[in-house]
């Protein structure tokens, strides 16, 4: 059988609490992927990319006058982590992507099963029909949302008259399925 990540399947951490996201995001800081789950690598990137606070139950924090909002050096600390985690991340993806297809190719030129036949659905899929559109889904939805939270960043360093210099984002790659 083909060997699936935790990370990729959906239905993973489902019910997840403050407790298992903190000990994900450990994981993640560490650019270890190996158990963190989806639902674990999303939120903790969602929570790190934007500039409003959250509670323990990851409600949106209300204060007077509107929602609780991060320092501006913390939003910028975390907006860096959180590139630097989606890059490492696209890399430790594109690799197992490529580890796909060249098993892939493998087992159709051993067995002449092809990927629509029910022998490669059972070795690749192992009845999860969603599992490789997952894979290439989490990066892409990552990557979309790290760039709307760096536009969301420049107009905020525009709005409140800072210099974009001290503030240098790392580049943000472009994952490639190749």
């Amino acid at each position: 059988m083909f060997e699936q990540k935790k990370v990729y399947k959906s239905m993973e951490n489902r019910q997840f609490t403050s407790e298992s996201l903190l000990a994900e995001l450990e994981e993640l800081k560490a650019f270890q992927f190996e158990d963190v789950s989806y639902t674990g690598i999303s939120l903790n990137i969602d929570m790190l990319i934007t500039q409003y606070l959250r509670d323990d139950h990851f409600n949106l924090i209300e204060v007077k006058g509107g929602i609780a909002k991060k320092s501006f050096d913390l939003w910028y600390k975390d907006l860096c982590l959180a590139i630097e985690i989606y890059n490492r991340f696209a890399v430790y993806t594109q690799a197992y992507f490529r580890d796909y297809v060249e098993q892939a190719n493998a087992y159709e030129a051993q067995t002449g099963f092809s990927n629509t036949s029910k022998e490669f659905k059972e070795y690749f899929e192992q009845g999860n029909s969603m599992y490789f559109h997952d894979v290439l889904h989490l990066v892409f939805d990552l990557s979309r949302k790290i760039d709307l939270s760096i536009d969301d960043f420049n107009e905020a360093i525009v709005y409140e008259g800072l210099n974009k210099a001290d503030y240098p984002l790392p580049e943000k790659l472009v994952f490639e399925g190749k």
